[in-house]
């Protein structure tokens, strides 16, 4: 092992600890997010909408203070109004009409879906992971969506690759019993089934033995502080790469992730409105983002060698289309 890479784990590890003092670092949810694209489409921006939008906030401080931003910045000219949902959540509080209740967050979410019956809602600025766990499909299914911030495995993929281009073949991990492998041009993205009862090591080092990267995922089973080190530090033991889920992963070592800000999230979202949506009939259940940005560790970068083809502006706001082919 080379000086200067035990130098490189000797500056994570310091990463990681500093991490592991703030709990809610690693799940900074709304800004982390098969290259999917949003059912939201490219609308006509210039149409109206008409509706009432009521907005409510249950993230933190700093949080719900860009969701205002955001607010101000991309529904412009839009019936809008905004709560807290500590108000909310007030016996003393009436929840006015609204064509379009926009939760912010697991938790609004969950305060709209049992406070409101047959109400159109849009989740948004949670995981898939937290929105699954509302056990959204007891309320009426046709009238609940959600635009998640998780970004698709083959986005991080081909971001990855199109950054550096000796990556090309990833591995990622699922709860679920079976994952089938998803392949896409020249990029290969392999499916690895996540066991608890196994030993993470032993499950990262076959993951990572025939790949060139592991692709990291919103799955809190498997990536969350307590496994952080274990994760990363591994990778780097065979000289290989993470794909993060966040910025604040990036941050804490890993190489590079795509992500979605407030306001991109609310960029889409007003973007649908204004092309004369009326319903989720056309959208799914849950869907990824469209627009997002890339962050990259350049630290990580040169310890591992790798050789970034593609520099990305600061805030530079990208869509799959970027990395195209």
């Amino acid at each position: 092992m080379s000086g200067r890479f035990r130098t490189s784990l000797a500056i994570l590890w310091i990463v990681v600890l500093c991490l592991l003092q703030s709990p809610g670092a690693l799940a900074a949810p709304i800004l982390t997010s098969a290259a999917n694209v949003t059912p939201y489409g490219q609308p006509d921006v210039t149409s109206s909408y008409s509706g009432r939008i009521l907005v409510v906030m249950g993230l933190r401080e700093e949080a719900n203070l860009l969701v205002r931003i955001a607010v101000l910045e991309e529904f412009d000219g839009l019936d809008v109004q905004l709560v807290h949902a500590d108000d909310a959540a007030s016996p003393d509080y009436h929840w006015p009409d609204a064509d379009l209740y926009l939760a912010a967050g697991s938790r609004s979410c969950h305060l709209v879906l049992e406070s409101l019956a047959k109400r159109k809602v849009l989740c948004t600025l949670l995981t898939e992971e937290s929105f699954l766990g509302l056990d959204a499909d007891q309320y009426d299914n046709a009238q609940i969506a959600a635009l998640v911030i998780d970004q698709p495995v083959d986005r991080q993929a081909r971001v990855a690759n199109v950054t550096y281009p000796s990556l090309s073949r990833f591995s990622v991990f699922s709860s679920a019993n079976q994952l089938d492998d998803i392949r896409e041009d020249s990029i290969a993205v392999d499916g690895f089934p996540y066991f608890s009862s196994v030993s993470l090591p032993s499950q990262l080092s076959d993951a990572l033995h025939a790949h060139d990267a592991l692709i990291a995922t919103s799955d809190n089973s498997i990536f969350n502080a307590s496994t952080l080190s274990t994760v990363l530090l591994t990778a780097y033991g065979y000289h290989k790469p993470v794909i993060g889920f966040s910025r604040a992963y990036v941050k804490a070592g890993a190489l590079i992730s795509s992500f979605s800000t407030p306001s991109q999230i609310f960029r889409e979202i007003a973007h649908w409105l204004r092309s004369g949506a009326t319903s989720f009939d056309d959208m799914p259940p849950i869907s990824y983002p469209r627009y997002f940005s890339v962050i990259v560790n350049a630290s990580v970068a040169r310890s591992l060698g790798l050789i970034q083809s593609r520099r990305f502006n600061y805030g530079e706001t990208l869509t799959d289309e970027d990395f195209e082919p």
